[in-house]
């Protein structure tokens, strides 16, 4: 091992004049990123399936229901207070045998879970919304509509918070 010899001013600063050679990474061809970007997109979806999953097994425990998902539709993710949070959609139905005369369609749920979720404990709030249910929410209002309940429940997404750049596979910078 050589020590580096000690940099040449020259009145500007380039890598190379102090002889480390720059490194230039070849960019992947497009069916590469494609594929990535694809398998960031499933491990996400399976992530929020999980977390809705999580979200309505404590609705049902603590609300004595049975609902099942049926699917995740729009996720919001923010941070606020040094942490992260995120906001989900989702669909659930009782199952068949279950079923009282209410309880035949599909309910549209809201959750809001810690970003960084471990269990059951991390799932702050999981309601039924309805149609005219319009909680405001600073973290999610720039982006795609999730329907929040207009009791203002949920604890993320007040004045104070960043709302997470987008990062859902549309950039090519794999």
């Amino acid at each position: 091992f050589r020590p580096l010899p000690p940099p040449k001013w020259t009145g500007d600063f380039n890598i190379a004049s102090i002889g480390i050679p720059p490194v230039m990474r070849k960019r992947k061809p497009p069916e590469v990123r494609n594929a990535l970007r694809e398998r960031r997109v499933a491990a996400k979806q399976k992530d929020a399936r999980y977390h809705a999953e999580v979200a309505l097994r404590k609705y049902n425990r603590a609300n004595n229901t049975k609902y099942e998902l049926v699917e995740v539709k729009v996720i919001s993710i923010f941070y606020e207070f040094g942490g992260g949070g995120a906001h989900y959609n989702f669909t659930a139905k009782q199952p068949e045998d279950q079923q009282n005369a209410d309880a035949n369609s599909t309910k549209l749920f809201f959750s809001e879970v810690d970003l960084y979720f471990r269990s059951e404990n991390d799932v702050i709030m999981c309601c039924i919304v309805g149609e005219n249910d319009a909680g405001r929410c600073y973290g999610c209002e720039n982006y795609q509509p999730v329907v929040h309940p207009s009791s203002q429940a949920y604890g993320g997404g007040s004045s104070t918070c960043i709302a997470y750049p987008r990062s859902d596979g549309d950039s090519d910078s794999d």
